[in-house]
C-alpha cells in the first residue's frame, strides 16, 4: 500500500507582527510546526510605542543583509525548522536588489524568494506582463546559479491575480527556477478559480500554498461589498474541501499559514490555524469517486 504524501506546516511571518523572529521561532518549535517564511525589510523603522501592525510596523521582520539573516538561519535551525522561503518587497525591474536577495536566499539554506507582479491600475495588462517577463529573464539566471527557485505569489490587484494568470507568465521558465505560490486567500478577493482546475493548470509549477480567509461585508445600497480579513475557518472559502483537494492530488510541499485576522492575538493564532490545518489534512472520511468540491471552490 502506498503512503499518502503529507505537506510540512510553515507559516509567514508577515502575518504575525507582534513577534520579534527569535520568539517566532521559540513559538514554532513547541507548536509543532516545521517551518517558516520570513518577511524581509528594513527594521529602521520600528517603533513599539505604537501598535505592531502587518503592514506598517511589523516586528516579525528580517532584515535584508548576510549577518542578520545569518542569524535567523542559526536560530533556526538550533529549533529544528526549515527556512522555507523569503518574503520581500522585491520592485520588478530592480535587478541589483534581486541579487541581494538570491545571495540572502542561498545564505537562508536555499529558501524559495517570492515575488510579486506588477499591478494593473495604472497601466495595460501587456505593459505588465512584458515587464516582468523581461524582468524574469534577467534574474532567473542568477537563482539558477545560486540554486534558487523563484516564487511568484498569485495575488490580488496584480496581473497574476489568478492560478491561470500566473501560468501566463510561469509557463516560459523551468519549474526547477520559478514556481507559483498559491494563496488560497487572495482568491477570495479576485481570481478564484477552480481548486482542481488550477492544479492541472499549475502543474510542477506549484511550489507551496498559502492559507488565510476573508469575509464579506456589505456597503451602502448600490456599493456592493468589501472583504476583510477573518479567521480561516469563518470566512467564504471551504478550505477544508479547497486541502483535501489538495490532499487527494498527492500535494506534499508546505502548508503556509498566512492568517492577517487579528481578532486573535498573534499567539494563539498558532496553536489554533495549527490544529485546524491538521484536522483539514488528516480526516479520516472515505472519499467519494466524484468531485471533492464543487464548481469554484
Amino acid at each position: 500500500m502506498t503512503q499518502q504524501k503529507t505537506p510540512r506546516l510553515g507559516v509567514s511571518s508577515a502575518s504575525l507582527p507582534s513577534l520579534s523572529p527569535e520568539h517566532l521561532v521559540e513559538h514554532l518549535a513547541r507548536e509543532g510546526y516545521q517551518g517558516v517564511e520570513w518577511r524581509v525589510a528594513n527594521i529602521d523603522g520600528l517603533d513599539n510605542r505604537r501598535p505592531w501592525d502587518a503592514r506598517s510596523n511589523n516586528r516579525c521582520t528580517v532584515a535584508p543583509t548576510p549577518q542578520a539573516v545569518d542569524r535567523i538561519y542559526r536560530h533556526c535551525q538550533a529549533h529544528g525548522l526549515e527556512i522555507f522561503g523569503l518574503s520581500p518587497y522585491l520592485e520588478v525591474g530592480d535587478i541589483e536588489n534581486a541579487r541581494l536577495l538570491i545571495d540572502l536566499a542561498a545564505q537562508a539554506g536555499q529558501a524559495r524568494l517570492r515575488l510579486w507582479a506588477p499591478g494593473y491600475q495604472h497601466q495595460r495588462y501587456a505593459v505588465g506582463y512584458s515587464r516582468m517577463r523581461r524582468f524574469l529573464d534577467d534574474i532567473v539566471p542568477l537563482a539558477e546559479k545560486s540554486g534558487i527557485q523563484l516564487a511568484l505569489e498569485v495575488h490580488q490587484r496584480t496581473i497574476c491575480s489568478s492560478p491561470s494568470l500566473a501560468m501566463r507568465v510561469a509557463e516560459h521558465y523551468p519549474t526547477q527556477q520559478l514556481g507559483i505560490i498559491y494563496d488560497l486567500g487572495n482568491l477570495a478577493i479576485e481570481g478564484r478559480e477552480d481548486v482542481q482546475l488550477s492544479l492541472d493548470l499549475m502543474g510542477d509549477h506549484l511550489a507551496h500554498v498559502q492559507v488565510k480567509n476573508v469575509a464579506y461585508v456589505p456597503q451602502a445600497p448600490g456599493e456592493g461589498w468589501t472583504w476583510e480579513w477573518c479567521p480561516p475557518d469563518e470566512g467564504v472559502l471551504p478550505l477544508q474541501s479547497m486541502l483535501k483537494t489538495l490532499q487527494k492530488n498527492g500535494f506534499d510541499d508546505w502548508i503556509s499559514i498566512e492568517d492577517f485576522d487579528s481578532s486573535h492575538p498573534d499567539v494563539t493564532k498558532l496553536s489554533r490555524n495549527r490544529d485546524l490545518v491538521r484536522r483539514y489534512m488528516k480526516m479520516t472520511t472515505v472519499a467519494s469517486d466524484t468531485s471533492l468540491e464543487v464548481p469554484c471552490q
